[in-house]
C-alpha cells in the first residue's frame, strides 16, 4: 500500500492542491489526476475518506481525472504538516507523506516518472490546441435541431449584427422561442474555437425561457448570456480548464453529463455539479454562484429542458 501510494505522489498528487481558508478553518482544493483514489488522497492529507465524501457530497468512492475535491484539513493545518511543524523523524531522516523513510534513489525515480507524466499530459494537450485555420470563425452543430452553422463571429474583436442574428437563431429554444444572445458570449465562443484549432463546437443548450421548475431562480440562460457546449475531439476537462482562464466568465463542470457551461458575468465563478439528469444539484461548494444544475439542462421528471437525450454521459469509473 505504501509503495502504491508513494508512486501516486510521484505522479503529481502532492502538487495538485491549493490552500484556502473558510469560516470552518483551512481547506485544501485537490484536483484529481489519473490513478488517484479517495484512500490515497485521504492518506495524503491525514484525514478520513468519510470526511472527504461528506464535504464533497459524494455517494460513491468513484473518482475521475479533473474532479475537484475540497479537503477539510484537520485542525486547520496545511497538508503535510502536523501542528504547524513539518513531519520529521527523531533521527533527522526525511519521510514521505505515507511515513516511509526517504530514499534519494527512489525519489529520483519518482521525479523522472513525474516528469514523464507531465510531458505526456503536455503532448496530449498539443494534440488539440493549435492555431485555427480560420480565426474568428465558428463551426457549430446544434444537437437539439441537428443543424450545422459556420458563423464569422469576430471582426477586429467585435461581432457584426448578422452574426449575432444568426447566432441568436441557432441558440433558440426547442419550442422556437428566440432571444438576443449577448455579444460577449458569442465572442468568447470564438476565443474557445480559436484556442482549440477551430474544432467544431456542439451546442447542447442555449437560450431557455424561465420556468418555475428550474433549480436556479435566475439563470443567465434565461437572458441569452449562457451556453452549454462541448468541443469535438477535446476532453471536457480541457475545455473547462481553458474557460476558467477567461476574465469575468462563469464556468460550470458537470462530470456526470456531456457539457461545459460558460456564461458572461461581472466576476468569474466556477462550480462543479455532481448530479445526474433528473436529480437535484450536488454542488462541490454551497456558495459556488452556480448558474444551473444538470437537470435544468436535461430536464427534470416532467421533461422540461432543451438538451436532447444522449448516451455518452460520463460516469465515474468503479472504485
Amino acid at each position: 500500500m505504501l509503495a502504491r501510494f508513494s508512486s501516486l505522489v510521484g505522479l503529481g498528487l502532492a502538487a495538485a492542491l491549493t490552500l484556502s481558508v473558510g469560516s470552518s478553518g483551512a481547506e485544501v482544493e485537490h484536483v484529481v489526476a489519473k490513478g488517484h483514489t479517495l484512500q490515497a488522497i485521504a492518506n495524503r492529507y491525514h484525514v478520513s475518506v468519510d470526511s472527504i465524501m461528506e464535504r464533497n457530497h459524494l455517494s460513491k468512492k468513484a473518482l475521475q481525472p479533473g474532479d475537484v475535491l475540497m479537503i477539510p484539513v484537520a485542525g486547520g493545518a496545511a497538508a503535510g504538516k502536523k501542528d504547524g511543524k513539518a513531519d520529521t523523524t527523531t533521527a533527522g531522516a526525511k519521510v514521505d507523506v505515507a511515513g516511509a523513510k526517504h530514499d534519494p534513489k527512489v525519489a529520483e525515480k519518482k521525479d523522472k516518472a513525474g516528469d514523464k507524466h507531465a510531458k505526456d499530459a503536455k503532448d496530449g494537450k498539443r494534440a488539440y490546441v493549435g492555431k485555427s485555420p480560420n480565426p474568428g470563425t465558428i463551426k457549430v452543430h446544434r444537437l437539439a435541431t441537428n443543424e450545422d452553422y459556420t458563423i464569422r463571429v469576430s471582426t477586429r474583436g467585435k461581432s457584426g449584427p448578422e452574426a449575432l442574428k444568426k447566432f441568436s437563431y441557432m441558440m433558440r429554444f426547442t419550442n422556437g422561442a428566440i432571444h438576443n444572445i449577448d455579444a460577449r458570449l458569442v465572442a468568447l465562443l470564438g476565443v474557445v474555437s480559436d484556442h482549440f484549432a477551430g474544432r467544431k463546437i456542439e451546442v447542447i443548450s442555449g437560450f431557455r425561457p424561465y420556468t418555475p421548475k428550474q433549480y436556479t431562480k435566475d439563470s443567465r440562460h434565461n437572458h441569452g448570456k449562457a451556453v452549454d457546449f462541448r468541443v469535438i475531439g477535446v476532453p471536457n476537462e480541457a475545455v473547462r480548464d481553458f474557460c476558467r482562464t477567461l476574465r469575468n466568465t462563469g464556468c460550470g463542470y458537470y462530470p456526470n453529463s456531456v457539457f461545459v457551461h460558460m456564461d458572461t458575468r461581472d466576476a468569474s465563478a466556477f462550480w462543479i455539479d455532481y448530479s445526474r439528469p433528473g436529480e437535484p444539484p450536488r454542488y462541490h461548494s454551497p456558495n459556488s454562484d452556480a448558474d444551473e444544475s444538470t437537470s435544468d439542462v436535461h430536464g427534470n421528471a416532467s421533461g422540461d429542458g432543451d438538451a436532447p437525450k444522449t448516451d455518452d454521459a460520463k460516469t465515474p469509473p468503479a472504485a
